[in-house]
């Protein structure tokens, strides 16, 4: 069983990498003296007093950001190949950056690093706006492709990652801080939102198989008619069988811990 945990704890890496971020930026700001979202930007947070949890959420948060996204685009089959690689590409020099943005600056060297947090930051925000339009894509795309079997996002999610690009638009005309923090905010709730939808499904380590767990019962009677076949074809020895045992050891397990109404 360790497999399926495997998988899902990739899911889980991005729900707590965003959760974490969500609520580390709220306590460092009330820990930052003077500091008001409406005038000051995000990464003023890492010049204050509370620098070192603003340092800990980013580093956190972008590192457990990748795995998460390395796991999406293994999921997200058969739909814009291109585009999907394309945008996991961006998202994790993206989350590299992410953590980089928590670097504590260096009095010693403070021009040098103000370039390379300006970097760093800006491709944060642009490269988060960009995969985040990009996977939206793919959502809405999904269920329009015969071949693709992965989760089915909400259609209102990929319609939220769309707009997140008119806010980067809006924050690119404006330059406010308010429209900056606006932005992070709803970028780290797309990522919350996509991690819980991932893992309302579970991966049986069969490609293209989800099922709710409204659906184990439907997942129990499909696993156990396979091995029945595979028993009556004489290939009781194939690695699925095995596979497939563990699939139903967990569904029993889980129906065991809800019973369904």
């Amino acid at each position: 069983m360790a497999r399926f945990k495997g998988r899902r704890m990739e899911a889980f890496f991005g729900f707590f990498g965003a959760l974490f971020l969500l609520i580390i930026l709220p306590i460092t700001v009330f820990f930052t003296p003077g500091y008001t979202p409406l005038v000051h930007t995000v990464s003023t947070l890492g010049d204050g007093q509370a620098k070192s949890l603003f340092s800990i959420g980013f580093v956190v948060a972008g590192s457990l950001l990748i795995p998460f996204y390395i796991y999406l685009e293994r999921e997200m089959t058969h739909i814009k190949e291109v585009i999907r690689r394309f945008a996991t590409g961006i998202a994790i020099v993206t989350n590299v950056c992410i953590a980089l943005v928590g670097i504590i600056p260096d009095e010693t060297y403070i021009t040098a690093f103000i370039i390379f947090h300006s970097i760093v930051a800006g491709v944060s925000f642009l490269g988060s706006s960009i995969y985040i339009v990009l996977y939206s894509y793919l959502m809405y795309q999904g269920p329009q492709s015969k071949l693709y079997k992965g989760p089915t996002f909400k259609k209102y999610l990929a319609y939220y990652g769309f707009s997140i690009g008119g806010v980067l638009i809006l924050f690119f005309i404006t330059w406010l801080s308010i429209v900056e923090w606006i932005l992070t905010i709803l970028m780290i709730i797309w990522v919350l939102i996509t991690a819980l939808q991932c893992i309302s499904y579970k991966f049986f380590n069969i490609p293209g198989i989800y099922y709710k767990r409204a659906q184990y019962p439907e997942a129990l009677k499909r696993f156990e008619d396979a091995i029945q076949v595979l028993d009556n074809l004489k290939m009781g020895e194939e690695p699925i069988m095995d596979t497939l045992k563990e699939n139903i050891e967990f569904i029993k397990r889980e129906l065991t811990k809800q019973p369904q109404k």
